[in-house]
């Protein structure tokens, strides 16, 4: 049973989002109007890499990444939460990463779409699907050739070497403070070291480092020309023609994706998944009427048996996972 009271700011958080221990998660987002607010300018990536690093740290205690890239107008995650950290993580990370970006573009409003998605991913197979997706997402998208091409910031550097970065970052809160009566400081003391690791996939962990870095070369090599084929081995838009868009253009036509719960496979595993989703989403639905019912009624204390997995109002861990120390 669960004691809550108040409210949590639910724009972050979706009323049926399911989490268990031990799954993995390809988290998605992208900004507003799908506008190139990411575009890969060296200011712009050193924010993301900062503030991903950053977040890991402080947020992120057991999340496991194993693979991510930040395109233009969205990004990709695919990563292992094994202590109830990724709500976290990506609240933080989000909210702070679009502060940052709007001030370097002296832009303000809303900087992301909607919540981010995050699709559990079931079974070996779409494990390796998502992993190749992801890294070589700028293949797929038409803009280059070869993974190793996009000259914006994904995982494939680490996934082909020891998986470690390290960035700096200044803390603008801390030089705020230092400043605050016109005292005239050295702006170097507040840069801050971040560093954070990847984790080999599961496919991957039995794997020596050379025998990895071949695995992943193989992968990603047959992933880039399956891209290529399927887009008729039309030429890509390419390095010169990224740099020369705008950070307010968008593309032409707007993507839309239906968003789903699970991604596998496996017919019958997949069939066992959506089964469980929708009891899941109507155990909670249930729950949450109640909650706000009681909570309209301005009741101080409420004691509810939320379902496993879910996240509660007030709540930033799923119901079942332990909070991250």
């Amino acid at each position: 049973m669960l004691q809550l009271s108040g409210f949590f700011t639910e724009k972050f958080m979706s009323k049926n989002r399911m989490h268990f221990n031990n799954t993995i998660h390809f988290v998605t987002n992208r900004t507003e109007h799908e506008m190139f607010l990411l575009l890969p300018h060296e200011n712009i990536t050193k924010l993301i890499q900062g503030w991903f690093a950053r977040a890991h740290r402080k947020c992120g205690q057991g999340l496991e990444i194993y693979a991510f890239i930040f395109m233009s107008n969205h990004f990709h995650i695919l990563c292992n939460d094994t202590r109830g950290t990724l709500a976290a993580f990506m609240c933080y990370f989000q909210s702070n990463l679009a502060k940052a970006i709007n001030q370097e573009l002296n832009r303000s409003g809303r900087f992301w779409s909607r919540e981010y998605d995050d699709v559990i991913v079931e079974g070996d197979d779409a494990v390796i699907d998502r992993f190749a997706y992801t890294v070589c997402n700028a293949v797929k998208s038409g803009l280059v050739n070869t993974a190793a091409e996009w000259i914006g910031w994904s995982s494939l550097t680490g996934a082909m070497s020891d998986g470690k970065y390290s960035f700096e970052l200044l803390n603008k809160t801390k030089l705020h403070h230092a400043t605050r009566n016109g005292k005239k400081v050295d702006k170097s003391k507040f840069i801050e070291t971040w560093s954070f690791e990847l984790t080999p996939p599961p496919f991957l962990q039995q794997k020596s480092e050379d025998e990895r870095t071949g695995a992943v070369k193989a992968l990603i090599e047959t992933a880039e020309s399956q891209y290529r084929a399927a887009r008729g081995e039309k030429p890509p838009l390419g390095a010169a023609g990224i740099m020369k868009q705008h950070c307010f253009d968008r593309p032409q036509a707007a993507s839309f994706r239906p968003r789903i719960a699970v991604l596998c496979f496996d017919k019958a595993r997949k069939d066992e998944w959506r089964e469980s989703y929708r009891a899941f989403v109507g155990g909670y639905r249930e729950v949450y009427d109640g909650y706000k019912k009681a909570s309209y009624k301005r009741r101080k204390v409420l004691s509810l048996k939320w379902p496993e997995g879910s996240y509660p109002p007030s709540c930033m861990v799923p119901v079942g996972m332990a909070e991250a120390v």
